[in-house]
């Protein structure tokens, strides 16, 4: 598995919700504005994921969701730009694995769009869709819940499952630690989801102050240990900027 979508998918959700009877590989590299390569490894991940359908034509469109509409692709389409913007520029003051991820009306974590080379070290087995029986282990999970307590309350945690010494199970535990969350602005997942890697998460809360989207990088825990004020600093900065541009 990969730990998230190739950089431009985003870009990649946003023209498909456009074009919602479909487009061609051709018309869809040439309306991305990015290399061949990269705009079919953009749309390979989509058709993976789930989130679009080859048709018998060849061409490429949103796979409908259960009443017919476009499901997460729809809901991607209504993250401004600007966010994707806000991972590049996270991934610039980090030299990490940088992340934007969303909460989907089926309480999966989408990580919708990510930047940074194939030489960095990527979290194994973290799919592109996180469901929700991974979110407790997840900082960009949990920074989500810490400012939602719908989210939370749709999470059970009768059968949470240990990925490593350090997830939390307890649900009292979590709640503890998601009202940290609040009062600090980001979360922390330090070797909870895969053993030597740690996560750091901040929320970006839309016009209407609901946390709607997060930011995150991830990087190997000893990496984390040498800049954590730093690496702190910087996805909560990029995520407040995003926020006031967001206003605009």
């Amino acid at each position: 598995m990969t730990t998230a979508a190739p950089a431009g998918t985003l870009r990649a959700l946003r023209l498909f919700a456009a074009n919602p009877d479909g487009l061609d590989l051709r018309s869809a590299e040439r309306q991305l504005g990015r290399p061949t390569a990269s705009a079919r490894q953009a749309v390979d991940a989509l058709v993976a994921g789930g989130y679009v359908e080859r048709t018998s034509a060849g061409t490429f469109r949103m796979r409908p969701g259960p009443e017919g509409l476009a499901g997460p692709v729809a809901r991607a389409s209504e993250v401004p730009t600007m966010l994707a913007d806000a991972v590049t520029e996270l991934h610039r003051r980090t030299r990490a694995r940088a992340y934007l991820a969303e909460w989907t009306d089926d309480d999966h974590v989408d990580l919708l769009d990510a930047r940074g080379h194939e030489r960095l070290a990527r979290i194994p087995e973290l799919p592109a869709r996180v469901p929700p029986t991974m979110a407790h282990a997840v900082a960009a999970a949990k920074v989500l819940m810490a400012f939602s307590s719908a989210r939370r309350s749709r999470l059970e945690g009768a059968s949470w499952t240990r990925f490593t010494a350090t997830t939390i199970t307890d649900p009292l535990t979590l709640d503890v630690e998601l009202a940290t969350i609040r009062r600090d602005g980001y979360a922390l997942d330090r070797e909870e989801f895969a053993e030597g890697f740690s996560c750091v998460a901040a929320p970006v809360a839309d016009p209407g102050g609901r946390v709607a989207a997060c930011l995150a990088v991830s990087m190997p825990t000893r990496q984390l240990d040498t800049c954590r004020a730093e690496t702190i600093r910087a996805v909560t900065d990029v995520a407040r900027t995003a926020h006031r541009l967001w206003y605009r």
